[in-house]
């Protein structure tokens, strides 16, 4: 047996992928992660990439997990045991052991298992048996899949059962270095927090563009800092940015109110030539405040 691993999922999307471009966001996501940890002088070691999950292990894991909830192409991730298995009774052995450790008297529970490989069982019939061995010896527990006190996760993988107690969301999106790099014009607005962060968690390089730097776009450059991998921002003078055309994609705009927007944006892409956004356009207020108040934390 193993314990506390980390198994992470990666998000979504990036499944939906070609494989040339899943293995490219993949190494991408492994890259940031590993600057984040070292940049914390946390050790991280990749132990194994199963289609869907990612099994690690660090140094810090009470460390690690803040910092990972950061990581923008992470979808959820989980303190884990694993264990290895060569029949369905050997599981039924496992499970038992794990929730003797994780469930208590008038506990209700459910076991979660997903299952990739041949095996001589199917999900559903593993769920069963080592329910039913759960309910057998731990005595006033019952099974509720609805809406349980706990659960149980597994994700059984050829030969060896990775299981946890807990998912912990994480950031989602992609990313960031996967798409293009694009130049964010700051004042010190608190509106460039949130439109900093929407465009990093779809994977872009961020380059502040300024006129000059002050304390109000450093303190918005700091609270962004962790989500960007701890990786330093590297600011554009906002007077050179037409100089900068083969190396930016796109400028980015913190504008909430439409009719200001669409004038800047008119404006901006005459002048410059520059494909311009406004993340913030129509943006829903409560998740502007979510979002700000999830990077002020």
């Amino acid at each position: 047996m193993e314990q506390n691993l980390i198994v992470f999922r990666p998000a979504s999307e990036i499944h939906l992928k070609t494989h040339f471009v899943k293995q490219f966001f993949l190494k991408k996501l492994l890259f940031n992660l590993k600057h984040s940890l070292k940049e914390n002088k946390i050790e991280f070691k990749l132990l194994n990439r199963f289609s869907g999950i990612i099994v690690c292990k660090t140094s810090n894991n009470k460390k690690a997990v803040p910092l990972m909830q950061k990581i923008f192409g992470i979808h959820s991730f989980s303190i884990s045991e694993s264990h290895s298995f060569s029949s369905l009774n050997d599981l039924k052995k496992i499970f038992l052991g794990f929730a003797e450790k994780n469930l208590s008297k008038g506990d209700s529970f459910a076991l979660r298992i997903s299952r990739n490989g041949k095996h001589g069982f199917s999900s559903h019939q593993a769920a069963v048996e080592c329910g039913q061995q759960i309910m057998d010896v731990i005595k006033e527990i019952k099974v509720n899949l609805s809406n349980p006190s706990k659960e149980i996760f597994a994700d059984i993988i050829n030969n060896k059962v990775f299981l946890y107690s807990e998912k912990i969301k994480g950031a989602k999106g992609l990313p960031v270095g996967v798409e293009g790099k694009i130049g964010l014009l700051m004042q010190g607005k608190q509106e460039e927090i949130v439109a900093g962060y929407l465009m990093l968690k779809r994977g872009c390089n961020i380059f502040p563009v300024i006129k000059e730097m002050n304390s109000k776009i450093k303190n918005n450059l700091d609270l962004l800092f962790s989500w960007n991998s701890f990786n330093e921002f590297k600011p554009i003078n906002l007077s050179e940015l037409e100089k900068e055309k083969d190396f930016l994609s796109a400028i980015v705009l913190s504008e909430t109110k439409e009719s200001i927007a669409l004038n800047k944006i008119m404006e901006l892409q005459d002048k410059t030539g520059f494909v311009v956004f406004s993340p913030l356009t129509f943006y829903p207020e409560n998740h502007f405040n979510e979002i700000l108040s999830k990077v002020n934390k």
